[in-house]
């Protein structure tokens, strides 16, 4: 590689929709209640999740229900306490909007707009949403296929606005465990041939909290680019969806489980340390694949006495463009005992 090409880094292969930024390798995580049903119980999540290390704050002002007898949502004043919780946390807020009437007020005081399910195919709230200058945040309907989906994004993108952010959430089966069945086939051919970024909301999916870590999970390994989790700092009061809404404690372990956790949300010496161990585990694990491959190499190599010098540089050279806290002199001198084990490992093969 010629020493003036230059590497990407992170932060320039990054898509920004609105302040939310969706970066290889590092999966969005919107959370939040479901419902906006008080300033202290906004609050309380907002900061929960913040502090667990959420991107953005979910939470519904205008809430659709299918009973006229459910809790509707505090309307404006959600969306004064969303701009409230944003105001003290730094989260950007992402929140429905139900009808045309609404998108100006909504765009108003929330960072993405969502569109619900329910509204998938509401192409008079498509056509007017798009041109709000917001992402959207898309749902895909309970039962619309591939095309549906695809073809809904299109009536946003006609208007002039490619910010659309896909969000699967299960579609309606004969199904009647969970809440709905999440379909990560079809969620993974939206962002192959959307090309937008799809994310997962494994709360409407299952409607059970004890599924979301693995569905969560799941759906990551799959290469989605985020999750949209329902927390609630008190669920078995909430007005609306108890039954899937984590608690904040319910949440950090969920982060833990996905490697998301920062840093800053460890509270003891007892919790780092565990959290070191596991990532030395990792480690361990990810230093004997890559000695097994530096193996393979030595084998393709047979009877070469060459050193691939300029290979090393590269490797030392990508790596420092995005090393944290570690300086290039820190990387090059742990590589350098690295590359020195695998001549090692690779000339014992040649003389066994």
């Amino acid at each position: 590689m010629a020493e003036d090409q230059t590497i990407k880094t992170q932060q320039e292969v990054a898509r920004y929709f609105g302040p939310i930024a969706f970066v290889p390798g590092r999966p969005v995580m919107i959370a939040g209640p479901c419902s906006v049903e008080s300033e202290e119980q906004l609050l309380a999540a907002a900061r929960a999740v913040k502090a667990a290390g959420a991107t953005a704050l979910r939470g519904g002002a205008f809430k659709p229900r299918t009973s006229p007898k459910g809790f509707q949502g505090l309307g404006a004043e959600g969306l004064k306490l969303l701009a409230l919780a944003r105001q003290e946390t730094g989260l950007p807020v992402v929140t429905e909007v139900m009808e045309n009437g609404q998108i100006d007020l909504v765009a108003q005081y929330a960072d993405v707009l969502q569109i619900g399910s329910r509204n998938m195919q509401n192409f008079a709230l498509l056509k007017e949403v798009g041109k709000a200058g917001k992402p959207i945040l898309l749902k895909r309907g309970l039962a619309a296929t591939l095309n549906e989906w695809l073809s809904a994004a299109e009536y946003i993108t006609a208007s002039g606005n490619d910010q659309v952010i896909l969000c699967e959430r299960g579609i309606r089966t004969f199904e009647t465990y969970t809440r709905n069945t999440l379909d990560l086939g079809i969620a993974i051919a939206a962002k192959q041939i959307s090309g937008f970024p799809v994310i997962i909301d494994p709360s409407h999916a299952s409607g059970r909290k004890e599924l979301i870590p693995a569905l969560s999970k799941a759906s990551l390994a799959a290469g989605m680019d985020g999750l949209i989790v329902e927390v609630h700092p008190n669920p078995a009061c909430a007005l609306s969806d108890k039954e899937q809404q984590l608690t904040p404690e319910e949440f950090v372990s969920l982060m833990q489980h996905l490697g998301l956790l920062p840093a800053s949300a460890l509270t003891s010496i007892s919790e780092c340390r565990t959290a070191i161990d596991q990532l030395d585990d990792q480690l361990m694990a990810l230093l004997r694949d890559r000695m097994e491959i530096s193996l393979r190499v030595g084998e393709l190599k047979a009877g070469s006495k060459t050193v691939f010098l300029n290979r090393e540089r590269e490797i030392v050279e990508r790596l420092s463009q995005n090393s944290g806290h570690l300086i290039r002199e820190e990387i090059t001198a742990i590589y350098q005992v690295l590359f020195g084990a695998s001549r090692r490992i690779q000339d014992d093969r040649k003389e066994s």
